[in-house]
């Protein structure tokens, strides 16, 4: 049997990606049109509180105005995100300038050169040769593969979307549970749930492990950036990295409990569907070869800027941004080797066009949100009411603002999550007395998280819309996992990263 991965060619347009949100379908989303503005217009009916200025308190009632609509998506969250544009200037909290400033935001361009990377990887399929070339090396038996599965898509989701990710994976570890559930006569529905959820949730974990891994991250290095606080590459995935070690372990405990035993012979033919979806592929092509020494260079820019390329002759001002460019550009650049007609080059423009430009508007957004809480003084406010915290111990507050973060993305776009947290959390931050990072990073990752319901997260969607995992498998799996998840963030934030960033 074979099975062909899905290619993202110019001719072929990506899978549309599903929302990473709940939303509470159509009678929320009305429900939320007219709550949201109702909220915001009664919030300056009460008032502002002693203290803060009027100014601040109008950044208030459109921050609950854009939460609202989030929560509810009463209109695409990257439509709501263009509230500040329209609010802010209007109501004299900044200036049009100002407000509009942070859509170009030079961390954006860091999200648009990787997704223009990832593009090109999916556009010469190389991301389904290391997918299958993982998954085909790791074993026979069931619980190796899903292991291999789980691994290949924790490796892929580091740099692609966590969607993408899945989107390509998920079709071929339902055909190696068909292939083996023909072998024996009979599914065994542990295989089938345990492939897919192994896919799903270990995209979503590696995406914690690098900055360009999922939009919250890049949101996370925005906001920290704005505010002049630095964090690199390097450390972004020294940190990172362990929490992806601790809890992929996890994963595959959980997702190969209730095995059937399986003979030499089913095993075997569940591995021969991935060999020969690798078959499939045929030789590496020159594109794939060159796609793959401009990735790895650019990784490895990534890794090495701040101990190696900023202490070259003449790279002492590169950032994380100029090197994604740069990438983006070579592909545009070097031929491919393929002598079809519109495929002569590593990238073109119509494939680049697919990335999730509506993503890069709801990062705008929630800077320009956030720099208006900032200038306004509603930050140092918050700061200011917090400093009662001062006697609390910070694991604790750690710890509170993980869980917070959990139930809220289980809920809602972890997006917005996100965008919602982050002031608050540089104002506990500052209310401790303890470097930000100790708080931005733990909760920034930890919006990767929601592992329980289907709505949580789009690959848990995708999952789910297999039919393989039964909805009380997805929610105590998803609950130990999360549990995990968020042991394995405290753990490397109160010993590793208070060395890694300074305490």
């Amino acid at each position: 049997m074979s099975v062909t991965p899905l290619p993202v060619t110019p001719d072929a347009p990506s899978a549309p990606e599903p929302s990473e949100g709940g939303g509470f379908g159509p009678r929320g989303r009305i429900a939320g049109i007219v709550l949201g503005p109702l909220l915001a217009v009664g919030l300056q009916f009460f008032g502002a509180p002693e203290g803060l200025s009027s100014q601040a308190w109008i950044v208030v009632s459109l921050a609950a105005l854009m939460l609202v609509w989030w929560v509810t998506e009463a209109v695409p969250i990257s439509a709501t995100a263009l509230v500040p544009l329209i609010g802010l200037p209007l109501f004299g909290v900044t200036s049009a300038g100002d407000a509009a400033a942070p859509y170009a935001d030079p961390i954006l361009f860091l999200f648009i050169g990787g997704f223009m990377i990832a593009g090109a990887i999916e556009r010469w399929n190389l991301h389904a040769r290391i997918a299958l070339g993982v998954a085909s090396a790791v074993g026979t038996n069931p619980a190796a593969l899903i292991g291999g599965f789980a691994l290949a898509a924790a490796l892929l989701s580091m740099w692609i979307s966590n969607t993408a990710t899945t989107l390509m994976l998920t079709p071929i570890a339902v055909a190696v549970a068909a292939a083996m559930a023909r072998q024996r006569g009979e599914a065994d529905p542990a295989l089938g749930a345990g492939l897919v959820l192994g896919v799903a949730y270990a995209a979503s974990i590696g995406g914690m492990g690098t900055p360009v891994g999922s939009p919250t991250n890049l949101i996370a290095m925005g906001f920290l950036e704005r505010n002049g606080i630095a964090l690199s590459f390097g450390q972004w995935m020294t940190l990172g990295v362990p929490v992806i070690l601790l809890t992929l372990p996890v994963l595959w405990f959980l997702t190969t409990r209730g095995l059937k035993k399986t003979t030499r012979e089913e095993a075997a033919q569940g591995r021969s569907v991935v060999r020969q979806a690798l078959a499939d592929l045929g030789p590496m092509s020159k594109a794939e070869v060159r796609v793959g020494v401009v990735f790895a260079a650019v990784a490895l820019a990534w890794m090495t800027r701040e101990v190696l390329l900023t202490n070259l002759p003449g790279l002492g001002k590169l950032t994380d941004m100029s090197i994604a460019v740069a990438g983006a550009l070579a592909l545009f650049l070097l031929p491919s080797g393929d002598r079809t007609p519109g495929r002569e080059r590593l990238l073109d423009w119509p494939t680049a066009e697919r990335i999730p430009w509506g993503i890069v508007v709801l990062f705008g957004g929630g800077l320009s949100l956030a720099g208006a809480m900032e200038s306004s003084g509603l930050s140092a406010w918050l700061g200011t009411e917090m400093e009662a915290l001062r006697g609390l111990e910070f694991w604790i507050v750690l710890g509170v603002l993980l869980v917070v973060t959990l139930v809220a993305t289980e809920l809602m776009s972890n997006v917005a999550t996100l965008t919602a947290m982050l002031p608050i959390v540089a104002a506990f931050a500052a209310a401790l007395g303890v470097n930000p990072l100790l708080l931005v990073f733990p909760v920034s990752i930890a919006a990767s998280l929601g592992f329980m319901l289907p709505i949580a997260t789009a690959p848990n969607a995708i999952a789910y819309a297999t039919g393989l995992p039964s909805l009380k498998r997805m929610l105590w799996t998803g609950f130990l996992l999360n549990a995990a998840g968020i042991a394995a963030i405290w753990a490397v934030n109160t010993t590793l990263a208070p060395q890694v960033l300074g305490g």
